[in-house]
Parts: C-alpha cells; structure tokens; sequence
C-alpha cells in the first residue's frame, strides 16, 4: 500500500489547519483507499487520534529521518507554510524537511501552497534553489504563482489549484452538530452573523471598529458570534472586543475542534473575519462575508470568490466597513448565488491536487476523480 509523510502545521489546534489535513486525507483516501499517511505533528497522540493517521513528533528529526526512508512520497502543504513572517526559522523548517526527503531520492509534491510573503533576500534564495528541486507544485491562488516566479522558480510546472478545504461538499458535514452548539449558547432561530478576530501586531483599533459594528448588527436584529479559530490567541481578543461593546454578544468556547467550526459555519446567515479559513468555511455553505485581511492571503481568496478587496486590519475603518456590511446585506441572494457558483468549480480545482499527487505517486488504485 502506498505510504506518503505529510508536513504541514499540524497538531498546533489551529481550526483551519486541522480542516486542510482533513480535507487533504478525504481527497487522497478517495482515490487509494488504504492510503497510509505519516503525519508531522506537534502533538502526534492527538493527530492520530483525529485522523487515523500514523504521527510523528514534527521536531524529532531522527523520527522524521525514519519515516522519509520509510516513504514513497513527501507532501508538504497545504497551507501558508512557505513564508516569513510569522518567522524566518519556520521557513527554513519546512523546506529542511522538503530538502532532507529529496536527498534521500523521495519524489516531493508541494500541495496547495500560499506562497509567501517571504521578505528575506535569504528566504528568497533558498525557497528558489529548494522548490527548483521538487517534483509538482499546486498553488491555492495565482498570487502565490506569480510569487514564485518572481523568485525564480521555473521547474517543475507550478498548477494554480484551490486551498483543499474546498474539495469538501456540504454535504460531508455535519450542520446539525452547529445547530446544536448556537442553541446550547442560548441562540434563537434568528439570523446569526459570525465574526472571526484575532490578535495582530499589537494593534487596538480594529477591535474597537468591530465591536461598534457588532452593536450596530445587535441593534439590526442579529445575534452575533465571536469566533476563535486559533487558540488561545484568538480567544483572548474575542474577549476584548466583546468587553468594548455596549450589548453582550455569544463568544464561542476556545477549545471548539474545526469540524465543529465548519459545522457552525453551515448555520451562519454572515460573516465577518480575519482568519482565513473562517470566511473559507462560510464561503463553501455560500454565506456572504468580508474579509479584514492582516495578511495577503486573505484579499488573493476574496479575489478567487469574486468579492471585493477586503478592508485592511491596519487601517480599518467604522464608516467603511459599515458600508460594505450595507451593501453585502442589500445584495445579499445574489451575492450568495454567485458564491454557490464559484465554490463548485473551486471544488474541482481543489480536488486536482489529490489526483496529481495520486499521479505523482504512480498508483494502480486510483479511482475516477469525483465531480
């Protein structure tokens, strides 16, 4: 049976990168049934658990030395994995596994990646030299292509795809588990916008532009969630702006599991986020959202959806986003329904990645690509 290692930021709780894998895992099982998965994780009891996978620590590197030689394949991805910002050592970090599977001869499939921002000269040069070297590379957006072109990377063929969360149908998740969160919370049957912050750079006022549109949705008739998606960060700011609001909103617990969020998010009727995978999951049950990007990646998936640019977390503005909220909820069926239109090609996209693994890998078991 064919044994791939997966190398991505797992095991950290971090709701959007537990989807990805689980996503990741859906595709690929689709299509060789029996697949054996390695898992790098921070916290491997848990990642198997989860799973039903094999997991490793991600910080032993005899462990991982091990599992490479055991291996017909490295995947690396998906996600924001490739960048510097949240630090120069993570970088280095995820290509020295790239780099340790290649000189043990592995093939290397880069999966769904958002490449960037790298803002090192260092960075640059060695993400170039190392993703020169493998074998496939998916992309979830054409930004992170072009940014791997301005930085000299031209082989192998770089594949704009889709972020693998978007393989998954509605139809595979479970909304009356979120259902039954929002009604345990004390909510009604009325309509529920779903707001998605998070602590960034030090910063203040955004909170406070959040909170007063919070109100201003409260006063509307909406019942307003908070929602950490990454804790325990996240959970302390969905504090802080529900402590600058003049009503009480439904802050959502910390230790909510991402099939639960992507549960929730089938039951939202709005959405306003910062996380990337927050609006992601509202986007695939086709709920309108804004995005208040920290972070490029944010605006190059409001631009894959066909919304507009989103409203920048440094310079977020009450008048602004108090406008946007209004012309989201005056279009709100079309906007909608052009949603439901875009999330079914970005399906297809999203599910390419696992068959060209899968054609990667050389397998006798592949079944047809699901439609």
């Amino acid at each position: 049976m064919p044994r791939v290692v997966i190398s991505g930021y797992y095991g950290f709780h971090n709701c959007g990168d537990e989807a990805i894998l689980f996503a990741m895992l859906q595709a690929l099982r689709g299509l060789v049934p029996g697949l054996e998965a390695i898992v790098l994780s921070k916290e491997p009891g848990y990642t198997a658990r989860e799973f039903g996978v094999q997991s490793i620590s991600r910080d032993s590197p005899g462990q991982v030395l091990q599992a490479l030689r055991s291996a017909d394949m490295l995947i690396s991805g998906g996600g924001g994995l490739l960048q510097d910002v949240t630090s120069y050592r993570s970088l280095v970090y995820y290509l020295g596994i790239i780099s340790m599977a290649r000189l043990l001869g592995k093939p290397v499939f880069l999966y769904a990646q958002g490449i960037g921002p790298v803002n090192s000269s260092t960075g640059r040069s060695l993400l170039h030299l190392v993703a020169n070297s493998v074998n496939v590379i998916t992309v979830r957006d054409s930004d992170s292509k072009d940014e791997l072109a301005a930085m000299g990377v031209t082989r192998p063929e770089v594949y704009v795809t889709a972020d693998p969360v978007f393989g998954l149908a509605p139809f595979q998740i479970d909304s009356k588990t979120g259902r039954e969160i929002l009604l345990s919370l004390g909510m009604n049957s009325g309509p529920v916008a779903g707001i998605s912050v998070r602590p960034w750079m030090g910063l203040e006022d955004y909170k406070r532009v959040l909170a007063k549109i919070a109100d201003d949705l409260m006063a509307g008739g909406w019942q307003v969630l908070l929602v950490p998606v990454h804790c325990p960060g996240d959970n302390v700011t969905c504090r802080e702006v529900a402590a600058l609001m003049s009503r009480k909103p439904f802050l959502l617990d910390a230790g909510v599991k991402y099939s639960d969020l992507l549960s929730i998010a089938a039951n939202l009727d709005l959405a306003i986020g910062m996380r990337l995978h927050f609006l992601i999951f509202c986007v695939i049950f086709g709920v309108p959202v804004i995005g208040i990007p920290y972070d490029p990646k944010v605006n190059s998936f409001l631009h894959t959806i066909g919304l507009a640019p989103g409203l920048s977390v440094e310079n977020l503005e009450y008048n602004k986003l108090s406008l946007r909220l209004k012309q989201i909820l005056d279009n709100r069926e079309k906007i909608c329904a052009g949603l439901r239109e875009r999330v079914a090609l970005l399906r297809e996209k999203a599910l390419k990645n696992a068959a060209l693994a899968v054609e990667l890998l050389g397998s006798d078991r592949v079944r047809q690509q699901p439609k």
